[in-house]
């Protein structure tokens, strides 16, 4: 990165916003990149009471002293207070400072065992058209082991790449799901499985397309795993036993400004799993 770049952070009133800024803080340290933290106040009529100012005041200055005593890289940040609708507004902010990443937290509940992503974390992936770091997780050291489902096209090719610039010494592994013809489907459409010169055609592209990706991306090895069933759950039990601290996903985003459409797999993964996830839509 040659020049300083906006992170928007959003934090919320739960025990994850703390862990949210520690992952932030870790992140930033070794980049040059300005963190914008934000806090929406989601509280109905809020902007009709008289002492909201007030309270605007007292709240930024609580966030200031958890930041302070977070903040021990003395990272460069800017803290803001808002009220309304908290994806609406993290998206806006974000859309406004020209953001390269916003990093956010997966729920808002005070279980930490829970791992199910809540409505403005699913909004704001959804509808930022931008990279989301999404925090499940207890903050305890820097990201080690990340691993990057691929689809071998250009969004996934960007996506490991933006990984790989943050994350720069974590370990990554990517893992690409191919689709196998069942030999139900071959009996059924009378294929010769092996005799048939179109799969062997077909067999020869793929490996030529995994060796391309990997001298694009600069990895010595992709693991490709067959699979004729249900992608999404081979994905996740794929990730759930490689247990690695971060998943990335590629997704090609919303149709729309108001649409809710997402990729399938994206959308069931970024739920799912236990891990962190950053999933990467390019701007």
């Amino acid at each position: 990165m040659s020049k300083v770049k906006n992170i928007v952070v959003a934090i919320d009133t739960s025990i994850m916003a703390n862990e949210v800024l520690k992952r932030a803080f870790c992140l930033a340290k070794s980049k040059k990149v300005h963190l914008n933290i934000i806090h929406c106040i989601d509280i109905p009529w809020f902007d009709k009471l008289k002492d909201k100012k007030e309270i605007i005041k007292k709240t930024k200055e609580k966030i200031k002293e958890d930041v302070k005593k977070l903040n021990k890289q003395n990272i460069d940040c800017t803290i803001f207070v808002k009220s309304g609708d908290p994806a609406k507004v993290i998206v806006k902010e974000a859309k406004d400072l020209k953001a390269i990443l916003i990093i956010i937290g997966a729920y808002s509940k005070e279980n930490l065992k829970s791992k199910i992503l809540g409505s403005n974390a699913h909004n704001i992936s959804q509808k930022s058209n931008l990279p989301v770091l999404i925090v499940k997780n207890l903050y305890v050291e820097e990201y080690k082991s990340v691993l990057a489902f691929t689809d071998l096209s250009k969004v996934s090719k960007k996506s490991i790449e933006f990984s790989k610039e943050f994350f720069d010494d974590a370990n990554f592994k990517l893992i690409h799901v191919s689709k196998k013809i069942s030999d139900f489907a071959l009996t059924y459409y009378n294929i010769e499985a092996d005799n048939n010169v179109y799969l062997e055609e077909a067999k020869k592209h793929k490996e030529e397309q995994i060796e391309n990706f990997k001298t694009k991306v600069k990895v010595p090895h992709i693991e490709v795993v067959e699979e004729a069933g249900s992608f999404n759950e081979v994905l996740l039990d794929l990730a759930n036993k490689e247990d690695s601290d971060l998943v990335v996903l590629g997704s090609r985003g919303v149709k729309t400004a108001n649409s809710f459409f997402f990729g399938s797999k994206t959308s069931f993964l970024m739920k799912s799993l236990s891990s962190d996830v950053l999933v990467y839509v390019p701007q």
